[in-house]
C-alpha cells in the first residue's frame, strides 16, 4: 500500500477523513492517484487534521508526529509519498524514506509546467515499482 502524506485540512474540505475532499486540490490528487496507483491500494493522511486560521501553512509545533509515525509504520505500507513541503518536512523529522511530489493545489505554480509534472509523476511511478 502506498501512503500519501499531505499537510492539513483546508477550510473547503467536506470530509475530514478524506484528504482533499471538496478542496481545489482534490481533482489533481485524484488524477495523480489513478496514474500512480491504478489498483487503488493507497491511503492518504494529513500531517495535522486541523484547519489553520486563514488557511495559513502549518507550524512545526502543529505537526501530529505521533499519528504520522503510527501510519507510516503500518506493515502494509510499501512506500510513502509526500505531497508538498510541509509533508516532506514532517517526514524528514521522523526519519522516513519518501518520494516528494509537489502539492496538488491549483495555487502551486509548478502545476503550470505540464512537462515537469509528467516527468515527476513518471519518476514517482518508477520509485513505486522499485519499492515492491
Amino acid at each position: 500500500m502506498i501512503l500519501f502524506v499531505a499537510s492539513n485540512l483546508s477550510h473547503l474540505n467536506t470530509c475530514p477523513a478524506i484528504v482533499f475532499a471538496g478542496s481545489k486540490s482534490e481533482k489533481v490528487f485524484s488524477k495523480w492517484t489513478k496514474k500512480l496507483v491504478p489498483s487503488g491500494n493507497y491511503k492518504s493522511i494529513n500531517v495535522s487534521d486541523e484547519v489553520t486560521p486563514g488557511n495559513r501553512p502549518l507550524k512545526k509545533s502543529e505537526f501530529n508526529l505521533l499519528k504520522l509515525c503510527t501510519d507510516v509504520l503500518d506493515p502494509k505500507v510499501t512506500g510513502v509519498i509526500a505531497l508538498g513541503n510541509t509533508a516532506s518536512e514532517a517526514l524528514e523529522m521522523i526519519g522516513v524514506d519518501f518520494f516528494k511530489l509537489p502539492h496538488p493545489s491549483p495555487l502551486n505554480r509548478q502545476l503550470n509546467n505540464s512537462y515537469y509534472i509528467e516527468e515527476v509523476l513518471e519518476e514517482c511511478e518508477k520509485w513505486i515499482i522499485n519499492r515492491k
